[in-house]
């Protein structure tokens, strides 16, 4: 139930124990709030309050209390739209920081160099909006009174900043300082270098005032929580410790407070900077950066041309012309395993010889810089003519975003097709869905101009598409495979990926909030005609979508395989990230999948799993599987052409493995083989099956379109999967190089044997 009051959006078990007097908020005033205390209180189902006072330049910052945390429980404290369903930051363009896990989430994205801490009973988390931008906004996020992670915000319109709590799993205390509330803001500008933003291994020496890296981990970030502009113009490291073998210390650069969303397309634009010595280094060298920007610039945190330079022992340089993001630069050093200690000093006093240097070199380079700008404007310009639609679809076009929306209609079917192809430097689309009602089906794919406009992708032949209302994910009219989907709503995002170029036919990679759920493959050979295709059955509601196509999306998603959240997984999977555990959800009439995100290959040329519980006949364990991206059609006939290579421990085979055991695939990709690669020739591979990393099993195919993809099969009684991620790239000393050739030569035989008898 939602309840709407002149102050407050509340949707399930809330209480707010101390309301406002009648003349409004007291300055200094707390309210209390409590959640889950009903005995009907339902902990699955996510509760909500929001003020209905959105954040603005002049009262950016709202603070949080925790005075009771069940252990179970999920408390979020962000900033939403009122029309969020769900945690904050786990919705299109909202922003949340997560008590159980300490992440801090922005439009479903995790990763950045600043990573948050869990908090609960007795902790004080707070958000100040350090940066109002156009399309981008910046947020510093606090826990107990010291910055503990920066954060884009990507909402743009600021009508929609409302600050948001929201709960499950368990009941939950709080006392908030809603933003009208604060008596006196924290101060962004002086804070000093001992509060620099640290990862949870990295302390910070009061005595010595040194940065240390004592658990020697690589890339060990610390990183400033407000960025370089007019009045903070560079900062210094000092090296207190370098490599004694090649003198590299620890990098020093510069960096977007997280990952920009779309990866930026234009050249002078980066989320990182860095700068290495080209001579060895000694203890006591300094590395600084610095941002210098035009006489005229008004507001050194917009989007801008800018020179950012580097210091080396208190000289300049290197200097480089670049595109900076709304909301600046955040300076940020990683400290390593070789150079563990660090100094850092601020600054922002240059001599009247750097900034003649510093001029100099802006007038200089401005030319080519405005050059390589305005190419990037043109080619990411989206013209209408560019587009081919139904009537009723209005697209709403600026520099940043592409809407497409759909007013109240009869129930009809929509179409949108971006007549600009998917190429191998531009392989990504996504797409928001910001305002789409329970019944409405939106098919987001890859198809043709001959597409018809009431036709879905994935519905027709030589095209791809994902269902949002049913999850299901098609190619070719058919939506078999390995991954079955996930069902989506408003507040998701899809993305659409061709993670392989073939002239046979392509792989296309389906994501969901940024998460890998499934490949097909595309069959349609015309390169030219990788159209990014989009139908919307909206039963007759407004339908709002933001768009952005690969003209706009340097680079796609990347996945690590070594990562379990990276992996395709059946809707409803639960992830223990320690254990690197599956739990899977209940399927007592089927069995389920998992998938690697990537197929083996050279560098990641093995997967493993752990056997983790007991098993029979009648409870067998997981089978481990390489399967093509998805069902070859038509069927291979060729024994040595294959969509299928499986292994499951049962019958005779079980008899040799125990619980705790490790089975795996991996695959040799024999070097002579790579020499028939792009003459007519398919490659010829080693596929080989591993218990406890020894060898058992050797079969040899050819490698399909887009290679085999590590598949996990979990039958109906297994409802938890553990991967072991330390064997991902193995060297095994079971094959030595006279018995691969004679490997291959065998099967060589066995083919011509079978190409014989196929002649008769």
């Amino acid at each position: 139930m939602t309840t709407i009051d002149t102050r407050y959006r509340v949707v399930g078990d809330i209480t707010i124990k101390s309301k406002a007097t009648t003349n409004g908020i007291i300055k200094g005033k707390k309210i209390d709030i409590s959640y889950g205390n009903k005995k009907t209180t339902n902990f699955e189902t996510i509760s909500i309050i929001q003020s209905l006072q959105s954040l603005t330049p002049e009262s950016p910052y709202f603070l949080v209390e925790v005075h009771k945390c069940d252990p179970n429980a999920i408390l979020a404290v962000g900033i939403a739209p009122l029309d969020i369903n769900s945690h904050a930051g786990q919705y299109n363009n909202s922003l949340g920081y997560h008590n159980n896990t300490g992440r801090v989430y922005t439009s479903w994205k995790v990763h950045a160099n600043t990573l948050g801490l869990q908090y609960g009973k007795g902790n004080t988390v707070a958000i100040y909006v350090t940066y109002f931008g156009q399309y981008l906004s910046t947020a510093l996020l606090y826990y107990d009174n010291f910055p503990v992670a920066t954060r884009y915000h990507f909402e743009s319109n600021k009508a929609r900043f409302f600050p948001t709590l929201t709960f499950s799993g368990g009941r939950v205390d709080v006392s908030v300082l809603w933003p009208e509330a604060v008596e006196q803001l924290p101060s962004i500008t002086d804070i000093p270098v001992s509060q620099w933003i640290r990862a949870p291994m990295g302390t910070y020496d009061t005595h010595t005032g040194l940065f240390e890296n004592r658990s020697k981990l690589e890339d060990l970030p610390v990183q400033s929580p407000i960025p370089l502009g007019k009045n903070f113009r560079y900062f210094v490291v000092t090296q207190q410790e370098v490599s004694p073998t090649d003198g590299k210390g620890a990098s020093v650069g510069l960096a977007t407070c997280s990952p920009l969303k779309p990866t930026p397309t234009c050249t002078l634009m980066k989320d990182y900077y860095t700068w290495f010595a080209k001579m060895k280094m000694k203890v006591g060298n300094t590395i600084g950066w610095g941002v210098f920007y035009d006489d005229n610039c008004e507001d050194d945190k917009a989007e801008q041309l800018c020179l950012v330079y580097v210091m080396f022992n208190k000289l300049i340089v290197d200097v480089l012309f670049v595109l900076q993001p709304e909301g600046g630069f955040v300076p940020i050093v990683l400290l390593q395993p070789y150079a563990t200690k660090v100094s850092i000093e601020r600054k922002n006093i240059l001599t009247n010889d750097e900034i003649t240097k510093l001029q100099g070199f802006y007038k200089q380079m401005l030319s080519p810089a405005i050059d390589i700008y305005q190419k990037d404007k043109v080619d990411r310009d989206l013209s209408h003519h560019i587009f081919r639609k139904s009537e009723q679809v209005l697209l709403s076009i600026d520099d940043h975003l592409c809407r497409v929306s759909i007013p109240k209609t009869e129930n009809t079917i929509h179409y949108v097709q971006f007549r600009k192809p998917l190429t191998y430097e531009r392989r990504f689309f996504f797409v928001e869905l910001e305002n789409i009602s329970e019944q409405c089906q939106v098919t987001i794919g890859i198809a043709s101009s001959k597409h018809g406009l009431n036709e879905a992708p994935g519905l027709i032949n030589d095209s791809v598409g994902y269902n949002t209302y049913t999850g299901k994910l098609y190619s070719n009219r058919k939506d078999t495979g390995n991954m079955r989907g996930h069902q989506c709503k408003k507040g998701d995002t899809i993305g659409v990926e061709i993670e392989v170029f073939e002239q046979e036919m392509s792989v296309a990679l389906f994501s969901k909030n940024f998460r890998p759920i499934g490949t097909r493959y595309l069959t349609l050979r015309d390169h030219s005609q990788y159209f990014p295709t989009i139908l919307i059955e909206n039963d007759g509601d407004p339908v709002e979508l933001l768009v952005y196509w690969q003209t706009r999306v340097s680079v796609p998603p990347h996945y690590s395989v070594r990562n379990p959240e990276d992996w395709c997984l059946p809707e409803g999977t639960k992830i223990d990230l320690k254990e690197k555990s599956f739990i899977l959800p209940q399927h007592i009439d089927h069995s389920l999948c998992l998938q690697a995100p990537y197929s083996l290959h050279k560098k990641y040329n093995h997967f493993e799993i752990v056997l983790l519980d007991k098993f029979s006949d009648n409870e067998p364990p997981p089978a481990i599987a390489l399967c093509t991206a998805s069902p070859l059609d038509p069927p291979p006939v060729s024994q040595f052409k294959q969509d299928y290579l499986r292994f499951w421990p049962t019958g005779d085979a079980a008899k040799y493995l125990k619980q705790g055991d490790k089975i795996g695939w991996g695959i040799l990709f024999p070097s002579e083989e790579e020499n028939f690669v792009g003459k007519n020739k398919e490659q010829l591979i080693i596929c080989y099956l591993t218990v406890n990393r020894t060898v058992g099993y050797v079969r040899v195919l050819y490698q399909p379109i887009g290679g085999f993809y590590p598949v996990v099969i979990a039958p109906p009684n297994v409802n938890r999967i553990k991967m072991d991620f330390s064997a991902t790239r193995i060297s095994t000393q079971d094959f030595t190089p006279e018995q691969i050739k004679s490997i291959i030569a065998d099967a060589k035989q066995q083919i011509e044997e079978e190409q014989r008898l196929a002649k008769k």
